[in-house]
């Protein structure tokens, strides 16, 4: 039998606890209140998240509208090209070979007539801007020991042509006769640059962008670049002389109005033999010109007449560093000065530029070689023509 009654357990029970009754309150706050706090964070979370989303939506839905809208336009304007020209014009077709395309912009820059229209104006020729140099004497010993160089290569067929600036004596062997011109042709384009340059047409400073069309295989880096990349017309002419890059010079020929234009200067510079008729690299070497008219455009380098003494020092800079010193540079010593353009192909080897003594005497110097397909004796030929000349003038006996 309890000798306590309900009541007094329960008041035993609480003196003897007092932790008891005061603790489960206060846990119990901590708790809901924990627990409170969470539910108001997750409830914002949820928030967050359903306003992050919405956003989303919204911009995807904008971008869908847009792209809809472009579409739809594109598709607006071009629904003739697409369908209705397509339908008429189905019967026509149009020549896919580049050649022929070469060879029709090359009979108009050569004053082609069609359909009895003239479409080029006749260029005047009676006013040449370029000046010939002043032929004096022939250097008979000089040119005697060169063709007997050449009686050694059976079969190359030669041009030399070599001018001396202070005397005016010349060698002349082929001289007029045509050869392809391989990247030779490059010096005319310089040219044309630097006119157009002066005549405030183009920037040398303002950059252009390749374009797919102009790139070229062969020589030079820029056949490897993707589209769209931009180069000022310096670099352009860097890359052109000094590393004859195809594809930088076929940037620059471009620009400067295609072949048409280039061809229609040429003769207005009174060189009636040199001509282009392909893009680079012209590998067919339809590209043509002779030894003496490339030996003119050397000669007018320093021509006040056509370009300023700006150009002209600017042109003389960029030739002085062509990589390719295995053709006439290869005969000179290293205290000579020179300057030039290379051209090769698999049937033509050349190379054209100006020589500077350290005695202060200057000559010209073309050489151009017909050769069988890559033969390395035209390499061989050039050297030692180079070396008989340079030898002519050091014992003096032209």
């Amino acid at each position: 039998m309890s000798l306590y009654t309900s009541n007094e357990r329960k008041n035993v029970s609480n003196e003897l606890s007092p932790q008891r009754s005061s603790f489960i309150p206060e846990k119990q706050a901590i708790i809901n209140n924990n627990y409170y706090r969470t539910s108001v964070q997750r409830r914002e979370m949820r928030k967050n998240i359903r306003k992050h989303q919405s956003e989303k939506l919204n911009y995807y839905a904008l971008f869908a509208f847009l792209f809809c809208l472009i579409i739809f336009k594109i598709f607006i304007d071009n629904f003739d090209t697409l369908f209705l020209n397509k339908l008429k014009n189905q019967n026509i077709k149009a020549p896919t070979n580049i050649s022929f395309m070469n060879q029709a912009e090359y009979a108009l820059a050569n004053g082609g007539d069609f359909i009895d229209t003239k479409l080029l104006d006749d260029v005047n020729t009676e006013n040449p801007l370029m000046k010939s140099p002043v032929l004096t004497e022939k250097m008979y010993g000089l040119t005697y020991r060169l063709k007997n160089l050449a009686a050694q290569y059976p079969q190359l067929k030669t041009g030399i042509f070599i001018w001396d600036f202070n005397t005016g004596k010349y060698v002349d062997i082929n001289g007029d006769e045509s050869f392809a011109t391989a990247s030779i042709i490059k010096i005319p384009i310089m040219y044309q640059l630097f006119m157009r340059a002066e005549k405030g047409l183009i920037s040398l400073d303002k950059k252009i962008s390749l374009e797919n069309y102009q790139l070229a295989e062969g020589s030079g880096y820029l056949q490897y670049s993707k589209p769209g990349k931009m180069l000022t017309y310096k670099q352009l002419l860097n890359l052109m002389i000094q590393e004859s890059d195809n594809t930088a010079t076929n940037m620059i020929l471009s620009s400067i109005g295609g072949m048409n234009e280039l061809n229609r200067e040429i003769k207005r510079w009174g060189l009636k033999s040199t001509s282009l008729s392909n893009w680079l690299p012209d590998l067919n070497g339809t590209n043509i010109s002779t030894p003496k008219e490339m030996g003119t455009m050397l000669y007018n380098i320093e021509n006040a007449d056509i370009l300023s003494i700006k150009s002209r020092a600017e042109i003389i800079n960029v030739m002085s560093h062509v990589r390719n010193r295995f053709l006439i540079q290869a005969g000179l010593p290293d205290n000579v000065s020179f300057i030039h353009k290379t051209g090769d192909i698999g049937t033509m080897l050349g190379d054209a530029g100006t020589v500077e003594l350290p005695n202060g005497r200057k000559y010209i110097i073309v050489i151009m070689v017909e050769r069988p397909w890559n033969s390395f004796t035209a390499k061989q030929f050039i050297i030692d023509a180079s070396k008989t000349v340079y030898n002519s003038y050091i014992t003096q006996t032209q």
